[in-house]
């Protein structure tokens, strides 16, 4: 593998993990805020915790976002971008979420990603014009 190639993958996951870790802590902060019930509450198997926004909505929407604005790899992008589709309605379906829980997790996690991925490539652009 090229010394390009090692670099590209490392900057792919370097935005990645950034966006999760944002994603996972913004999710916690508003739901700590907003404090809204479940609504399976009472239900068996329902999920403790807070239900809005929904965490995984958004971390999915968030890596989706960022990975289509780093690789511009229409393919895979469509595959994430199905599947956090896919989160989304399960979470409703399974009554651990309302629709608009998903559907505030899905914008907060496009603005997250496309944040995180603008900001980390401004950063690589100012560190190699520092040089």
């Amino acid at each position: 593998m090229s010394r390009r190639w090692k670099r590209r993958y490392l900057q792919l996951f370097i935005t990645l993990l950034l966006t999760f870790i944002l994603s996972y802590y913004l999710a916690e902060l508003i739901k700590n805020i907003v404090k809204s019930p479940r609504p399976c509450v009472g239900l068996t198997n329902c999920p403790q915790g807070y239900s809005f926004p929904s965490r995984h909505t958004l971390i999915a929407f968030a890596l989706t976002t960022a990975f289509m604005l780093e690789t511009k790899n229409k393919i895979l992008s469509s595959l994430f971008a199905v599947t956090s589709i896919f989160i989304g309605a399960l979470r409703v379906v399974t009554l651990a979420h309302r629709p608009e829980d998903v559907i505030v997790g899905a914008i907060l996690g496009i603005i997250v990603g496309f944040v995180v991925q603008r900001f980390y490539l401004f950063l690589r652009f100012w560190y190699s014009e520092s040089k």
